[in-house]
């Protein structure tokens, strides 16, 4: 058995599957949205029969292997090494397989994150800093926290010792190269030096790569000989392995809780998100000071539809806040803000103090309007000038246009106009306004499908239905030999109607083809009627394509002035057209 054939043996498709989307049962089969395009109805199925997955909207499907490709962006060795080591299945270092770049990269990024955790052990007043922050050992242990030392080539001389060249860990983003070099001195140094590391892993746990903090000693100056001036936050630059648009801190632990409570707590920072699941928020995920992206948003919409977001009572939190309502606005998530005590900084330094008081504070969401509302008006005085009313309706009628229910959005102008005491409908006329500035950006076209995409599910759809409902033995009396265009359609018709063993790829073809035709049921008495519904309108393009080839011969054979040949040609075409006519 090959490692491939031994990891689906022991993993489901359900739960692989099921790991990165909500599920729902339909039948025999499980439905969801589909993660890779957006859409209001369902048309999601991952069949357990089959192991297959398929979207019948986007056109998406496969196994396993596929789906972890296509969902975490990666390549089929990644994908491999992912679900091997979910199935405990041993890959053998010289499967070439598994032999890439992207691999050397993550193997470097393990070691990396053992050195660290090592280093950790040696420093006592790291140590104590943590143990200070509110940090027990099995929460650092867990989120495989470590120390980068204060050296300029200690982990550089620890890898290299393990046999890994230069360049890779210079991919890995581990390592910087020099601008001027001597000839008695190395050319590399570590990117990381004096800071606390922070693994940043992908959805199944891998490290991908690094956020390190600066740690300080005691007076101030920064133990790596740096001062204060020293960036705060360092993180792994962009990498083979690393996209930071695509990596959500905490969720490859928080995923599980998240699609349990049907919701997720965001925070700003690592130790927030460290401190939030220490104190049971399990379903807490953090940015971990990047901007939300569009495509972080994509990846919690697989988990849940609701967000509660949490960040730093400072300018930077509120004004991080703010945009990010806005972009999950735009994807349609139910959106609740915490708002911390005064004079509370962040999560974690509430946590620390008094965990209970966290759990009331969740308790306590607010609404995204009320946020933007007492936010803004906090701002002014009581009794309002023009200017100031102008200046809060400018800043409340953006978020007031981003809610895509109208009688809420009604409610909301209706409320702003009290508070501005102004005319109702002045407010709904800068809100037209606003919508069509905007309303090129929005304008949408859907992409047009094209005769082969259409031609190609019919064929399908034909012999799909053919062999869900036993009507083999008719397509075989009733469609001739090169009647199909598609190729492999082709082979598995010829297969199938000489008889002959099907190869690995046409068996999954067939299953594919009849879990396509069980999203689609038919009564028996529509069967038949379907079937040759899909056989005429292929004949019909089959036909309509030889006309225009043949179109083009009777141009050339009238510019040559070869009267025999267009004779023939004209005649053929006559004939084609009576064979259509006869179809419509």
């Amino acid at each position: 058995m090959t490692p491939i054939d031994e990891i689906k043996s022991r993993l489901d498709v359900v739960e692989v599957v099921g790991s990165y989307i909500r599920l729902k049962k339909a039948g025999k089969d499980y439905k969801a949205f589909c993660p890779f395009h957006k859409e209001k109805n369902p048309s999601f199925f991952v069949s357990p029969s089959k192991q297959i997955w398929h979207c019948f909207s986007c056109n998406a499907g496969g196994d396993i292997f596929s789906f972890v490709e296509k969902i975490e962006g990666i390549e089929f060795s990644d994908a491999l090494r992912s679900l091997a080591k979910r199935a405990g299945v041993v890959l053998k270092r010289e499967d070439p397989q598994i032999r890439s770049q992207r691999n050397i990269l993550y193997s470097i990024c393990e070691e990396a994150t053992e050195f660290f955790q090592k280093e950790l052990q040696k420093n006592n007043p790291v140590q104590n800093y943590l143990e200070n922050r509110g940090l027990k050992t099995e929460t650092i242990n867990d989120f495989k926290i470590g120390f980068a030392p204060d050296s300029w080539d200690l982990l550089y001389s620890h890898l290299t010792e393990l046999g890994f060249k230069e360049k890779d860990i210079e991919l890995a983003g581990l390592i910087v190269k020099k601008e001027k070099t001597t000839a008695e001195k190395r050319n590399y140094y570590d990117r990381f030096r004096s800071r606390i590391m922070f693994p940043l892993c992908d959805l199944s746990g891998q490290v991908l790569g690094f956020t390190g903090r600066i740690f300080f000693a005691k007076g101030g100056s920064a133990s790596g000989g740096g001062d204060e001036k020293t960036a705060k936050y360092v993180n792994t630059p962009e990498t083979l392995i690393y996209n930071k648009s695509r990596v959500i801190y905490g969720l490859d632990k928080a995923k599980v809780d998240i699609r349990k409570k049907d919701n997720c707590v965001v925070v700003e920072g690592q130790m927030d998100l460290i401190m939030a699941h220490q104190a049971g928020t399990k379903n807490a995920v953090a940015t971990s000071g990047t901007a939300l992206t569009s495509e972080h948003l994509e990846i919690l919409k697989r988990y849940t539809e609701n967000l509660v977001f949490c960040f730093d009572s400072d300018a930077g939190g509120e004004n991080a806040t703010k945009r990010a309502i806005s972009l999950a606005q735009q994807f349609e998530f139910n959106i609740k803000i915490v708002l911390l005590p005064k004079g509370k900084k962040d999560p974690a330094e509430i946590i620390k103090e008094n965990p209970e008081q966290w759990e009331k504070i969740l308790e306590k969401t607010k609404p995204i309007m009320e946020f933007y509302f007492e936010n803004t008006i906090s701002k002014y005085p009581e009794h309002l000038n023009v200017d100031q009313k102008r200046e809060i309706a400018k800043e409340l009628l953006y978020p007031i246009k981003n809610i895509a229910n109208a009688i809420e959005q009604s409610h909301w102008v209706q409320v702003l106009a009290s508070k501005l005491k102004v005319e109702e409908k002045v407010l709904t006329e800068t809100l037209k306004r606003i919508k069509a500035r905007e309303a090129g950006d929005e304008n949408f076209s859907a992409p047009q499908i094209t005769k082969s995409e259409r031609i190609k599910d019919l064929e399908e759809r034909l012999l799909g239905v053919a062999l869900k409902h036993g009507q083999l033995d008719y397509l075989f009396e009733n469609i001739k030999e090169g009647y199909f265009k598609n190729l492999e359609m082709k082979k598995l018709f010829n297969a199938l109607k000489n008889k002959k063993e099907l190869s690995k790829e046409e068996n999954y073809l067939k299953d594919y083809l009849i879990f396509k035709a069980e999203y689609c049921e038919l009564e028996d008495k529509y069967i038949l009627p379907e079937i040759n519904c899909c056989i005429k309108e292929i004949k019909a393009y089959n036909i309509k394509e030889e006309m225009r080839k043949i179109t083009l011969d009777i141009k050339e054979a009238e510019q040559k002035s070869k009267k025999d040949d267009l004779k023939k040609l004209k005649e053929k075409f006559s004939k084609l057209t009576e064979e259509l006519n006869q179809l419509n």
